[in-house]
């Protein structure tokens, strides 16, 4: 809930004040993947949103399982990082479900700058919601959900999420 401050076009001498309201500890987890169709290079994005709580290897399987993997006729690639969740027993039990649709690489340890998503999440916390202040919980996940749309409806913005990395998407 504490907001990312950063720096503002204050007049000199007036600096402005940012006071949160709500309680610290409270958070909006958020799991996202972006796809790029190897035929027309148009990215997709698909999210989920968690209140108030921490995305555990269940949670993330469930979403790869429901919002990536389910309902997909195609082959798919995936790639993300070294997070434990990543690696956890629900996750491979999924992948192992999906084998051999699904195929999965990693990325080198802490490469952030090769993952897309990783450019969604600074775009989003950096850009869009930095010195935002919410009221409430509720305020933080629609304005979460708000730009995470945003993003998700703007392909050039996916383009850029995948063009930001070295990667020859």
């Amino acid at each position: 809930m504490a907001p990312l401050v950063r720096r503002s076009l204050a007049i000199a001498g007036q600096t402005p004040m940012i006071r949160p309201r709500a309680k610290h500890r409270q958070k909006v987890s958020v799991i996202a993947a972006l796809f790029r169709s190897p035929r027309t290079g148009r990215g997709r994005l698909v999210h989920e949103l968690f209140i108030d709580q921490y995305v555990n290897d269940f949670s993330y399987a469930e979403f790869l399982q429901e919002r990536v993997l389910r309902g997909s006729r195609r082959r798919l690639i995936l790639v993300h990082d070294g997070a434990p969740l990543h690696r956890g027993l629900w996750t491979q039990e999924v992948v192992e479900d999906f084998y051999p649709k699904l195929e999965v690489f990693q990325f080198p340890a802490y490469a952030p700058e090769l993952n897309p998503v990783e450019q969604l999440w600074s775009w989003t916390k950096h850009k869009q919601l930095a010195n935002f202040v919410p009221d409430d919980l509720g305020q933080l996940a629609a304005a979460t959900e708000h730009v995470v749309a945003l993003a998700e409806h703007d392909p050039h913005r996916l383009q850029a999420f995948f063009n930001a990395g070295d990667l020859p998407w």
